[in-house]
């Protein structure tokens, strides 16, 4: 039997980084993205956001790529928000993502940081946490 234990910190904004996630709609966003994760056989233990982008904590399948994954997500939500009318002015998902790989001993601290996403923001921007996030990986950011 394989064991194997890929958790992602997962980061994605919407598209020019509009404010169009509105925070009354949120939770369903949050529950439509959790059960298509679930359907790609991966396990989202949390998801939060504020108004211009989204973190999630997942457990990805050994049977599936990550760029899949992100794929898969991003069009179908995008197309249930679009089609819901939950979220006016709602144009899509920004075609960058960050995922940042994590051990099991780092699962709950990401979590509480997730959970707290609508505290945080009101002392960092989004940029700023994005190149905290890329830096403390040991990335690069590419500005193409």
């Amino acid at each position: 039997m394989s064991y194997v234990s890929s958790l992602y910190h997962v980061v994605f904004g919407t598209f020019e980084r509009k404010g169009t996630l509105n925070p009354e709609n949120s939770s369903q966003m949050y529950a439509f993205l959790g059960s298509e994760i679930k359907k790609m056989k991966s396990k989202a233990f949390i998801i939060n956001g504020v108004r211009n982008h989204l973190h999630i904590l997942l457990s990805l399948s050994p049977e599936v790529a990550l760029s899949d994954l992100m794929r898969e997500i991003k069009s179908h939500s995008s197309v249930w928000a679009k089609q819901s009318g939950l979220f006016p002015g709602f144009d899509g998902w920004a075609k960058e993502y960050g995922a940042f790989s994590l051990s099991a001993s780092h699962r709950d601290a990401v979590y509480k940081y997730i959970e707290s996403q609508q505290s945080h923001h009101l002392t960092v921007s989004d940029e700023e946490e994005f190149e905290r996030l890329v830096t403390k990986a040991q990335l690069r950011i590419y500005k193409g």
